[in-house]
């Protein structure tokens, strides 16, 4: 079991490349504990572009209809993201040097967060995965043919949820403990085991897809 969950694969590989890579960056001091933090924190952004594609693509190369689904989301999942930012951004504020000054200027904290030194090496390794898996799995599989809009919009959210509790968690070690580069690492690890666990999962059973199916089907629209 462990064996099918860990062992690199075509479609895992994109997640161990990455992990591999952000270690790499701790390890020769181009990114520091922090940075590594705010990179997993601006995955929930990346998450969102790529769910837009992937719907995007469904309703043009597949047979999926649903434009306006497609608004709803990129308008709900804006205000999910700006609530989430504000809530994220207030935790980052607590530490009297952190560069977050004001939660509620979310355009301007990400703009700081974009220009600190080191996400231009941490945060490319967060959009390549999930680059990586679009193209591998997504494209490479025709899953477009398979999914509807519909599906495709509940998916971010299952994840989104763990992810965010992960980095508040670390948030805590990182800033707070003199073991940073220590919490650094485990959140790195910590988020490879549960990305792939849940690629595992993904590609071993159904579990996902139907969940994703029964929320799609409830009128939550």
């Amino acid at each position: 079991m462990f064996k099918n969950i860990f062992y690199p694969t075509t479609q895992n590989v994109f997640i161990w490349l990455g992990a591999i890579y952000l270690l790499f960056l701790l390890y020769i001091g181009k990114a520091s504990p922090i940075i590594i933090l705010f990179a997993y924190f601006l995955e929930t952004i990346i998450m969102g572009l790529f769910t837009i594609l992937k719907m995007l693509w469904s309703i043009v190369f597949g047979k999926s209809k649903g434009f306006s689904l497609l608004l709803f989301f990129i308008i709900h999942y804006g205000f999910f993201v700006a609530i989430q930012s504000i809530f994220g951004f207030a935790l980052f504020s607590i530490e009297n040097t952190s560069v977050i000054k004001e939660p509620f200027h979310i355009v301007q904290n990400y703009g700081i967060i974009i220009n600190l030194e080191g996400i231009q090496y941490a945060l490319p390794a967060i959009f390549l995965n999930h680059l990586g898996k679009f193209i591998s799995d997504f494209i490479h599989h025709k899953k477009y043919l398979i999914f509807s809009v519909k599906e495709l919009m509940f998916k971010p959210y299952m994840r989104i949820f763990v992810q965010q509790f992960v980095v508040i968690i670390s948030f805590f070690f990182i800033v707070f403990t003199s073991v940073g580069i220590v919490a650094a690492i485990l959140l790195v690890l910590f988020r490879l085991i549960i990305d792939l666990t849940l690629e595992s999962v993904k590609e071993n059973s159904r579990n996902l897809d139907a969940l994703a199916q029964k929320l799609a089907n409830k009128k939550l629209l």
